[in-house]
């Protein structure tokens, strides 16, 4: 199965921190907003339950893991957004990258017939 996956860095913005390493973070359109592993956010010298708790669920009903949201700059390339984000201890992987702060910046296009499969963005340009 492809799973289309962007490297990214991020910082945190309340500290002014220095971005992390690039890390792998999946590309998906389903994901209402964008998620990071708990552990990322600890590294850029985030507390965790100190962000606005919230839980999201996935499309599979009943199970909710607990999401705290907080703000961060995501380097996308030369790009840097500036979002909230939600970080939890719960997620099976590094990042998604969802529709709020990533979709609403950047035109994503999927080809999953290439060989191999692939996508490219473009920046939205925005005045």
């Amino acid at each position: 199965m492809w799973i289309p996956v962007l490297h990214v860095r991020i910082n945190n913005s309340a500290k002014h921190s220095p971005p992390t390493k690039r890390f792998e973070a999946i590309v998906d359109s389903g994901a209402p907003e964008c998620y990071f592993h708990a552990d990322i956010g600890k590294a850029i010298g985030i507390r965790l339950e100190d962000g606005i708790a919230s839980s999201i669920g996935g499309i599979v009903g009943g199970v909710k893991i607990p999401i705290y949201y907080h703000s961060i700059g995501l380097y996308v390339g030369a790009d840097i957004l500036q979002m909230k984000a939600g970080f939890s201890n719960k997620l099976s992987v590094a990042a998604i990258l969802g529709r709020r702060g990533f979709f609403d910046n950047f035109i994503v296009t999927f080809d999953p017939g290439a060989t191999p499969p692939g996508f490219d963005i473009q920046r939205l340009g925005r005045a």
